[in-house]
């Protein structure tokens, strides 16, 4: 009998490992978790306005320049978005995946959806010359200054 407990008290704690592993809800975001909330959305942002402004009938050759800045910063878009996910795995335990999976879709349909014309895509144009020329540090200064729904969306820890 004590060996059938402790087996089944062991099964149980090993069952609860990766829920305590995500941490227990905080009910709000810290700013390094909405920081990279803003960095993801930004970064959406402008691969959609890339892909929108770069093909007819606007060719401004957006996409090749979005492409670069992929690649060359791949490593900080993927930090932010680990950071954004542990986030949303604490918070919506049972349901990140697919919390993540409605927000980016909410996201990219936005900005999918956003009425492009020279002005926008010029915009765009110029952004993207922007962070090729400044880096990630200028990329990070926009996004905390931009305006954004995320303060709106995710209450501050601090």
């Amino acid at each position: 009998m004590i060996k059938l407990t402790a087996s089944i008290l062991l099964c149980s704690l090993a069952l609860a490992l990766p829920a305590q592993a995500a941490g227990k809800p905080k009910g709000c975001f810290t700013k390094a978790e909405i920081t990279a909330e803003r960095l993801v959305r930004q970064g959406l942002e402008m691969r959609e306005g890339a892909k929108g402004c770069d093909g007819d009938p606007w060719n401004y050759g957006t996409m090749s320049l979005w492409t670069e800045l992929d690649q060359r910063f791949g490593p900080q878009f993927a930090a932010q978005t680990k950071t954004r996910h542990a986030a949303f795995v604490r918070e919506f335990d049972k349901d990140a995946n697919n919390r993540i999976t409605q927000w980016d879709g909410r996201i990219v349909m936005h900005f999918r959806s956003f009425p492009l014309g020279d002005v926008y895509c010029t915009e765009m144009k110029k952004l993207l010359t922007d962070m090729k020329k400044k880096g990630w540090a200028g990329f990070t200064k926009r996004a905390s200054v931009a305006p954004d729904d995320v303060k709106f969306m995710f209450k501050s820890c601090d």
